[in-house]
């Protein structure tokens, strides 16, 4: 309890901070910039040395670059590639409460310096007495308990202090999508679920799951094969063409995930990939899956074929059915056609009616982000769907993993190959 209490108290003063900066209205534009970022930065700590749903809630947060202050989204940034690990004397006491006997004896050497670690957990290198090489990976001690207390706490911040500009239901709906990954991906049980059900999915040539290895799993402590390969700052360096067939081979699999088999790997990390010169693509950490409704997927493809085709009356109404308006049946209004002419205009022009995107050009999200700021009048129209945050997730993931890579993918060829359900063809 008194671990609970000193994170509660912790997260407390961070969010009165918080709220505290938030009441300067009558400070300039690089005034208030400078207090934003002195608010990132006190997150940064805060988040980063609590761990579990605490940090992960601050990296799903710097995901809403766009309802952000800037100068805060960059200091949340700063949470999804820096975790600091636990010293080895805890990982171990954690693996002496969770191993049996038999399963220790199972061990010929475990690396003490972690291999990774995350807002959930940390990865050590091990050897079994066969000789094989595996992964074990080790749940802070703490973080399962105390997530359900964060989340509350860290809802009530945001929405005090007014940082998401989303509105009472919109934010509960988010942090209730957010809990129920988290508490799958604290469920190492579930992760081993995970990964034997993605080993087993039709499609996956070319691509590896690591093995899991049951006989040294427990509550706590998931442990499979260890899959070698190469990462993202490593095959950066490799010749155009194998970045391409490698990120066509990405794109490929994300579109099966959601529109083949609804089921998504939403923790796109580029530490969770590894790369091999063959083409090869090694995929880690499930513990973070999202799956997805058929009636979502058709509704998706259907607003996907709506921008390809044009068709303003079908992307409001395929939007709408997605749960994206704030009145589901409002009308198509004068007010939002030009903005889905020039959101739909800008991915045609710019990722559909070339002959590849280029992930590297860099004035796409800039441009991106302007249509939304000259759409941020109608906001009101919008809201959030709770339901596809972490298919956003994974698609926004996607997009800065291949632009690592600066890798070039025929984009409209394989949209035009997602096929629509029958019921979601109109209007």
């Amino acid at each position: 309890m008194a671990v609970k209490d000193k994170r509660g108290r912790r997260i407390f003063a961070a969010g009165v901070r918080t709220v505290g900066r938030g009441m300067l209205r009558t400070l300039t534009r690089s005034e208030a910039g400078a207090h934003w970022a002195k608010v990132g930065e006190d997150w940064y700590q805060t988040l980063g040395e609590l761990k579990g749903a605490a940090m992960k809630l601050g990296q799903l947060a710097s995901q809403y670059h766009d309802l952000l202050p800037p100068e805060l989204a960059q200091q949340l940034a700063r949470l999804q590639s820096s975790a600091e690990p636990l010293p080895w004397e805890v990982v171990e006491e954690v693996l002496h409460q969770q191993w049996l006997k038999s399963q220790w004896n199972a061990i010929s050497e475990i690396n003490p310096e972690p291999l990774a670690s995350a807002s959930i957990g940390q990865v050590h290198t091990a050897w079994l007495k066969n000789g094989t090489k595996v992964a074990v990976k080790v749940r802070y001690p703490g973080v399962a308990a105390a997530m359900d207390s964060d989340i509350k706490k860290l809802g009530r911040i945001l929405s005090a202090a007014g940082i998401l500009q989303l509105d009472k239901a919109s934010l509960a709906g988010l942090l209730a999508e957010i809990r129920e990954r988290m508490a799958e991906e604290m469920d190492y049980q579930r992760e081993r679920e995970h990964l034997e059900l993605f080993a087993g999915l039709p499609g996956m040539q070319g691509l590896v799951v690591p093995a899991v290895v049951g006989k040294l799993c427990a509550e706590g402590v998931l442990v499979t094969e260890f899959a070698e390969g190469e990462t993202i700052d490593v095959a950066q360096t490799w010749p155009q063409p194998l970045r391409d067939a490698i990120a066509a081979r990405y794109v490929d699999w994300l579109i099966a995930q959601i529109f083949e088999h609804g089921i998504v790997h939403a923790d796109p990390h580029p530490g969770n990939f590894k790369f091999r010169e063959d083409g090869t693509i090694v995929l880690l950490d499930f513990g973070c899956v999202k799956r997805v409704s058929p009636q979502h997927r058709g509704s998706m493809a259907a607003l996907m074929h709506a921008v390809l085709a044009e068709n303003y009356e079908g992307l409001h109404y395929h939007l709408g059915q997605l749960g994206g308006l704030a009145t589901p049946e409002a009308p198509l209004t004068d007010k939002l056609q030009p903005i889905y002419a020039e959101s739909a205009a800008f991915l045609r022009e710019r990722m559909l009616e070339v002959p590849y995107f280029d992930f590297s050009e860099p004035s796409f999200i800039p441009d991106a982000r302007a249509i939304g700021r000259r759409a941020l009048p109608q906001w009101r129209a919008f809201k959030p769907i709770p339901e596809l945050a972490f298919v956003m997730r994974a698609l926004s993931g996607a997009y800065w993993l291949l632009r690592r890579l600066e890798s070039q993918v025929d984009i409209r060829e394989r949209i035009q190959d997602i096929p629509q359900s029958p019921e979601e063809r109109l209007p």
